[in-house]
């Protein structure tokens, strides 16, 4: 959406696509080629934070000093931060005093997904079965009769931390849920509605059916004995480990380019791995900006960003209290407060974007569109702005001199219609802190999907746009 330079017209929301110079196009494809390959490799937040990590060591991106180690950065300075392996922060020092605020983009590492239960297996009807508890809000039946894979993290008795996936290459074995037939489903699934037509207890994980040798007298849980004596030779656990473990079960789909003009991306995890990725291509293209740039990558947002490495913990201000020091060498409340307050904060994530099946849970004048560029949305929250964080006109304005003088598309849009659509982000509890904060929204289909779609030139727009808000003053 630009606004247009004639009076008679307020503004044009033409498609992005039509902006694309060649040169354009050819930058676009380069970052869709390398998120592509990001968000096959990264189903886990612990791949996250190794794959970052890596990419910026590469960079030059250098350990943040932690508090008592005084003044160490200079602008140009770059820096990354990490809190308990599972929440990654980086910044690029610039010309002015940290005490004027940083401007930071924030997304989440963290996706909807199947985690499996502390005492997970047991057999029946001569299969052996993983026990899951679902995290964040998936549609359950969407997650039946797909492969699947396990992200294994476990640490042994002797202090070894174990990490095994199985189901990501070729050659390896998937996992599935199990659904009725058709045939015999009209009792027992027919009456449910769509979200009960699956329940939390039903989505037991198949892994295996093959007994393991024996007499006779040995034939109880011998699949189950299969399955363990498989874990035992090849990834050196026990079934005690599995309680102790931490197993992620995601979808095995690799990210496919979608549509016969290769226009879209299908994959699993672009809530929030598409603004993950972004904010990071963003900051590692910046050398010295004018305030410090910051891209915050945080965790358990898909469940009410609890626990230390969410947003409603302390972790933010950990962070800013670091670089106050490191640029500084101050610690004092007061220099610590001054950053807070006057840093402005893009909140990424993705928003339900209209769907042309499904047109009647939108309205279609305020709803997103793949295609437009990023999507600023005002506020979020549902049923009449409830658990909202809504972006003051001072804020707005600063980011339209941005969009425009930068001639980045964007659009604007809420999440369904009033009383029936709504969801939260990060941004009211950073904005909590007393920053500034506005969601920039990834436009996205299918969300919470085992397969969610975005479109490349929407991914190609928000790198633009986030590395132009981090690296310049409007």
């Amino acid at each position: 959406m630009q606004e247009s330079k004639d009076k008679n017209v307020l503004y044009s929301n033409a498609s992005a696509w039509e902006l694309l110079s060649p040169s354009e196009e050819k930058l676009m494809n380069e970052r869709v080629a390398n998120y592509m390959k990001f968000v096959g490799a990264c189903k886990t937040e612990r791949a996250t934070l190794k794959y970052l990590k890596a990419e910026a060591a590469k960079l030059g991106f250098k350990e943040l000093p932690p508090l008592g180690a005084g003044k160490a950065l200079k602008p140009g300075s770059k820096v990354y931060f990490i809190n308990k392996n599972k929440a990654i922060g980086f910044a690029v020092i610039g010309k002015r005093p940290i005490s004027e605020g940083i401007r930071m983009v924030a997304a989440h590492l963290d996706v909807p997904r199947i985690d499996v239960k502390s005492n997970p297996l047991y057999e029946k009807h001569n299969m052996a079965l993983f026990k899951t508890h679902y995290y964040g809000g998936i549609r359950k039946y969407q997650w039946v009769t797909v492969p699947l894979s396990l992200h294994v993290n476990v640490m042994s008795l002797e202090g070894k931390e174990i990490s095994f996936v199985i189901g990501e290459k070729p050659d390896d074995p998937v996992f599935t849920i199990t659904d009725l037939a058709p045939h015999v489903a009209a009792k027992l699934q027919k009456p449910r509605t769509s979200e009960e037509l699956i329940h939390g207890e039903e989505l037991n994980l198949l892994v295996g059916h093959r007994t393991a040798p024996g007499t006779e007298e040995e034939k109880q849980d011998r699949v189950k004995k299969m399955v363990l004596e498989i874990l035992k030779k090849e990834y050196k656990i026990t079934e005690e480990d599995l309680s102790w473990a931490e197993i992620r079960v995601v979808p095995a789909y690799k990210p496919r380019e979608v549509g016969f003009d290769r226009s879209m991306i299908g994959a699993y995890g672009h809530d929030d791995r598409v603004c993950v990725y972004a904010g990071f291509q963003a900051i590692a293209s910046i050398d010295v900006p004018e305030h410090t740039a910051a891209a915050l990558m945080l965790d358990k947002e898909e469940v009410g960003s609890t626990g230390p490495n969410g947003a409603q913990s302390d972790l933010v201000a950990d962070f800013m209290a670091m670089l106050c020091e490191a640029t500084s060498g101050k610690t004092d409340f007061a220099s610590i407060r001054n950053a807070i307050v006057n840093t402005k904060v893009l909140s990424i994530d993705t928003n339900a974007a209209i769907d042309p099946s499904w047109e009647s849970a939108y309205d279609p004048l305020n709803s997103g569109k793949i295609g437009k560029g990023p999507w600023v949305a005002k506020f979020s929250g549902k049923n009449g702005k409830s658990g909202s964080s809504e972006v003051d006109m001072e804020f707005l304005g600063y980011l339209r001199r941005m969009f425009n003088k930068e001639n980045i598309p964007y659009q604007f849009g809420e999440m369904g219609k009033v009383e029936e659509g709504g969801g939260g982000t990060v941004a009211y509890m950073l904005a909590n802190n007393n920053m500034e904060v506005v969601d920039l929204c990834m436009p996205t289909l299918c969300l919470h999907s085992p397969f969610e779609l975005v479109s490349k030139v929407d991914y190609h727009y928000s790198v633009s746009a986030y590395k132009v808000f981090m690296e310049n003053s409007y």
